[in-house]
């Protein structure tokens, strides 16, 4: 595994993100988190982007996976060949 110097952003998206959950398989970081880029709808959503080992961003600004009113924290476990993805909500 390479490791990179410097940061560097995965999504630069307005508002804020948070909740970071990150895997790493097939030569390739999983990241996921949680957005609210599309609050002001009403929606909180969960995030996605796939970055290489070497740094490099494959999904730039990420991917939406869900939209919901209430996600907040997200987990992410992979079993071999799924990977699965939640996240909680208020109650």
């Amino acid at each position: 595994m390479l490791l990179i110097s410097a940061d560097f952003p995965i999504s630069t998206a307005g508002d804020f993100q948070e909740y970071p959950a990150i895997h790493y398989t097939n030569n390739q970081f999983y990241v996921f988190w949680v957005d609210y880029r599309y609050r002001g709808s009403g929606y909180i959503s969960l995030f996605g982007s796939r970055v290489s080992k070497t740094g490099a961003v494959i999904d730039t600004g990420g991917r939406l996976l869900y939209r919901d009113s209430a996600s907040y924290n997200c987990n992410v476990a992979f079993d071999g060949t799924n990977m699965f993805v939640v996240t909680r909500n208020h109650c």
